[in-house]
């Protein structure tokens, strides 16, 4: 009776994105993406070993809906083909913007996912044929789950986030739980999480980590690629940053800059909305004044006088983390957090809104003592005030960040120590496989 239900909220949703595709850009793309792959199939894969083309290949099918999940499995796929040169990674996605922000190593396809269903379940796994298939975090999709399983491929959910009122250990979810019970395994992120899945019987779950973590620690180690006058500004004076804000979080601020007009005289902040349109970036000019504020993309110089620069461009946020000195992530004052992680493995202390319950990084952090949750503005204040008046000059070098706070360390080792295990997840799942040259 569940399924029936469930297979008619999927028709009607379906019939809901083919009208809002007559004027919805993304229900649009959407359905064009569904129309374009669906002639799509595996022998049009390009697979390159050693510059030969092939087609002999492993194909590893890994669904993340959107890009916050693909950025989940990008450390899953570079271990997996890394212990072999056959191994071809085919991402799937249900988010038009998680898919066109998708940039993809070599030997990695992405197409859009068809919305799930027994027949186009099954039409999805005959089109591909994976060897191999991993679903990220929250996809449990029935019909595709129950194909893959049916299948009798290695199954996999991983960066699994289960809470003791989640939706698989409902009454409800009946029909899923029987499925997930059956996968190779559901890697979930922490301890505390497994004991509850095991006590919910699902004995196939182990613990795996957030790949989130490994992805953040990754970026730590590349060069710096910020514009150079970007950089040379960041490295000026200690820098806020307003990562992925909204406008509950620039209220912040503002009553701040309001109820203590001089605190932030030797520091600069640099915000980079969720919302880059030009009218939203206006209102935070709006909202900030007195503070003299830049929109980065009308700037060909920047000087001490730019106090408040608007990051109005895509991509360089998570670079801009490595010159900052704390950071307050946007999202928790309304339906959720953003990403704390790319900050945190910068070193920074980060300050959030009270909705942060569906991250359990999040909570992490708080118990860590560099992670900070506010719900009004005076707790706002407080804690910025205090972790401002901590903040203090790093040693000179090249291409670091020229102020820290006395928690960056302790950040930092935090995120190093809680990456995801993939190589003991490759090495679990595929131990049969051939290792490439």
């Amino acid at each position: 009776m569940i399924i029936a239900v469930y297979n008619v909220g999927l028709g009607v949703y379906r019939w809901l994105i083919q009208l809002f595709a007559l004027w919805n850009p993304k229900a649009k793309a959407l359905l064009n993406g569904w129309a374009r792959d669906r002639a799509f199939h595996r022998g049009d894969i390009i697979h390159e070993i050693n510059g030969v083309t092939t087609g002999e290949f492993e194909l590893i099918w890994i669904h993340c809906a959107s890009l916050g999940e693909f950025e989940m499995a990008k450390p899953i796929a570079a271990a997996l083909q890394a212990a072999s040169s056959q191994r071809h990674v085919l991402f799937s996605f249900f988010s038009p913007s998680g898919y066109n922000h998708a940039v993809l190593d070599h030997n990695q396809t992405k197409v859009y996912l068809p919305l799930d269903g027994r027949d186009s379940a099954k039409r999805w796994h005959a089109q591909w044929q994976p060897q191999a298939a991993i679903f990220i975090r929250y996809e449990f999709w029935y019909h595709h789950l129950k194909t893959a399983i049916q299948a009798n491929i290695p199954t996999f959910a991983l960066g699994v986030s289960l809470r003791p009122n989640h939706f698989l250990l409902s009454k409800v979810a009946s029909p899923w739980k029987h499925l997930l019970k059956q996968l190779n395994g559901i890697g979930l992120i922490n301890e505390s999480m497994v004991l509850l899945a095991q006590q919910n019987q699902f004995n196939n779950a182990f613990l795996f980590g957030d790949s989130k973590f490994n992805r953040a620690y990754d970026r730590t180690l590349l060069s710096p690629s910020p514009n150079p006058l970007l950089q040379t500004w960041l490295q000026r004076k200690p820098t806020l940053i307003f990562g992925s804000a909204w406008m509950p979080e620039i209220t912040l601020l503002q009553d701040f800059i309001q109820t203590h007009p001089s605190a932030l005289n030797s520091w600069q902040i640099l915000i980079a909305p969720h919302n880059i349109s030009p009218e939203f970036c206006a209102q935070i000019q709006d909202a900030l004044q007195p503070l003299q504020t830049a929109k980065y993309s009308e700037k060909t110089t920047l000087s001490e006088e730019d106090q408040v620069l608007i990051l109005d461009t895509i991509g360089q946020l998570a670079d801009c983390y490595r010159y900052g000195a704390m950071a307050v992530i946007g999202g928790a004052f309304g339906k959720g957090l953003h990403n704390t992680i790319e900050a945190v493995a910068f070193g920074l202390p980060v300050i959030f809104g009270p909705n942060f319950q569906k991250f359990p990084e999040a909570q992490q952090f708080i118990h860590a003592g560099f992670g900070f949750s506010v719900s009004d503005s005076e707790s706002f204040n407080q804690i910025l005030l205090t972790l401002m008046s901590e903040v203090q000059p790093s040693p000179s070098q090249p291409q670091q960040k020229s102020f820290t706070h006395p928690l960056s360390t302790l950040a930092k080792n935090f995120v190093a120590s809680n990456r995801a295990d993939v190589s003991k997840f490759v090495n679990l799942t595929y131990p049969e496989a051939k290792k490439g040259k």
